[in-house]
């Protein structure tokens, strides 16, 4: 039979999963609660061997590497022992709740007592404009929970084996609701009867402990603002031994007084005279890497675009680099001698212009008032 399919989980089930189908199965399909019933007896030993596979870590690869792996037949948590009519009870009461423990806990009652993730970390980094054309590095001071060194993230400490106070090595806790008396597993010990772990005192059994330390982090070339770099494994040690999170570095540029940046593309306003715009001119223009000239043809107008390319900031795929885009500002001067203002008319008389003509032509027609 296919475990997998007995439980109704995918292959790539967690543990977390596959312990949770069980469970839900097994309320379903215990003997106990369905007295007479041989196929739901059937179906919950099949159940329960599929769970002692699959929960295994090491039947599990076994299994799924198609190798035969001994399926245990019959694993029942809560075993039903008759009544109990004698007048002097010695068993201690139990709920409904603790007798069925093992086969209605809560589903997070596994992922609260195994191995988690640890949290992701955020913090942030500031970047001048300058220092995003080159890999940058940032030494930051990081506080985070590191693996406990005294129980190395296990949250137990190995002891010598001793009997199970709770059970008397037996592994079963006799239960008593009425006159019914009920075994369970015991909690305790796991069943096995002897104890030989004990949680861990420095990390309070959760496996990790506080710690603060120095890490220095590389910005690539390239980062903007709201840049996010992910250091794996740098977050929070995970609980138990699980997983660590990873650090994220959010990065924040400062603006620069001249570029404006549209991602790896640079844009920068030049000042123009209205003779430099009217005649055509060489202007020199200031780039990342050094000024460089550049022709302004003869009328340009205001607001007109000339491309540099690969002047921009390096792309963060490390291929190539964005432009610059240089934009001409016309400067009109104030005229304050009329000698400049008849020279102006005397220009306007020459190249007569309506800049406004097309405006003029798109608006409606204007209604005539009868006087």
């Amino acid at each position: 039979m296919d475990l997998y399919q007995v439980l109704g989980v995918r292959r790539a089930a967690s543990t977390a999963e596959v312990r949770r189908a069980y469970q839900k199965l097994a309320r379903m399909l215990h003997p106990d609660l369905n007295p007479g019933d041989p196929q739901a007896a059937e179906r919950f030993r099949d159940v329960s061997s599929a769970f002692a596979v699959l929960s295994d870590p090491q039947r599990r690869a076994a299994y799924d590497r198609g190798e035969s792996v001994a399926v245990p037949s019959d694993i029942p948590e809560v075993g039903f022992h008759g009544f109990d009519f004698s007048a002097e009870v010695r068993l201690g009461a139990a709920g409904f709740q603790e007798i069925f423990g093992n086969v209605l806990r809560r589903p997070v009652a596994a992922a609260e007592t195994g191995a988690t993730p640890g949290e992701d970390l955020q913090q942030s980094a500031q970047l001048a404009f300058e220092e995003c054309f080159q890999a940058t590095r940032r030494r930051l001071h990081l506080v985070r929970q590191d693996r406990c060194p005294d129980c190395d993230g296990a949250g137990e400490i190995s002891l010598t084996p001793r009997a199970c106070p709770s059970c008397q090595g037996s592994g079963q806790v006799r239960s008593l609701r009425g006159r019914m008396v009920f075994t369970r597993r015991c909690g305790d010990c796991e069943g096995t009867g002897a104890i030989g772990r004990r949680p861990c005192g420095r990390c309070a059994g959760e496996g990790r402990v506080m710690r603060s330390e120095w890490l220095e982090v590389q910005i690539p070339a390239g980062a903007c603002d709201g840049s996010r770099v992910r250091i794996p494994g740098a977050g929070n040690a995970g609980r138990r031994g699980g997983p660590p999170g990873d650090l994220v570095l959010v990065v924040e540029v400062r603006p620069h007084p001249f570029y404006r940046r549209e991602g790896e593309d640079l844009y920068c306003d030049v000042p123009l005279t209205m003779v430099e715009a009217a005649l055509g001119a060489h202007v020199e223009v200031p780039t990342p890497d050094g000024p460089v000239t550049i022709e302004i043809p003869a009328g340009t107008q205001n607001g007109q675009r000339f491309r540099l390319r690969k002047r921009g900031l390096p792309r963060l795929d490390q291929k190539g680099r964005g432009d610059l885009y240089v934009e001409a500002r016309v400067s009109v001067p104030a005229v304050s001698d009329d000698a400049s203002r008849e020279l102006l008319r005397e220009f306007a008389r020459r190249n007569p212009a309506d800049p406004r003509r097309a405006l003029n032509a798109g608006l409606p027609a204007r209604p005539k008032v009868s006087s």
